[in-house]
């Protein structure tokens, strides 16, 4: 015998009708703009020469965008700077974790040109904290002689 209402007559047959985790089974699209946290350990002059280029260009970036600039925005800019232009790098720059740290915030596809498995780190050698700190501290060295602050941003 059948019921008038055809749901009843699914869950007698042990269908189970459409769930939310059946229409859910698609994994979700990843966010185009999704950021990667990298920490570069920082000594006491490199912190302070970041944070003095921020001071500098605050004014210029208020300017330009119409909103306040970060230090992890300057650093996320300075090595968008770098990683754009590499002949600026140098790698022989010596490395040692200070355990005082800085953050950057690069986007996930730039950040796969660095850390990804053909990226910098793996073609020199390097973990992903020393080819972020060597590309800031040949940024910051490429901005004492005489670097463009404006081109950064």
């Amino acid at each position: 015998m059948s019921s008038i209402n055809p749901i009843f007559d699914d869950l007698k047959s042990n269908k189970v009708p459409n769930t939310i985790s059946q229409l859910q089974a698609k994994p979700r699209k990843e966010r185009s703009d999704k950021t990667q946290n990298v920490k570069l350990p920082v000594d006491h002059i490199l912190h302070m020469q970041l944070r003095r280029y921020v001071k500098l260009t605050y004014p210029l970036y208020m300017r330009k965008m119409g909103k306040p600039l970060s230090q992890t925005k300057f650093n996320t800019l300075l090595l968008r700077y770098v990683l754009n232009h590499q002949d600026i790098i140098n790698w022989d720059w010596p490395y040692q974790d200070s355990k005082r740290y800085m953050h950057t915030n690069l986007l996930k596809t730039e950040h796969r040109e660095i850390s990804g498995p053909y990226g910098l780190a793996i073609q020199k050698g390097f973990s992903d904290r020393k080819t972020v700190y060597i590309m800031i501290k040949s940024g910051v060295q490429w901005l004492e002689r005489g670097g463009d602050l404006e081109e950064i941003i």
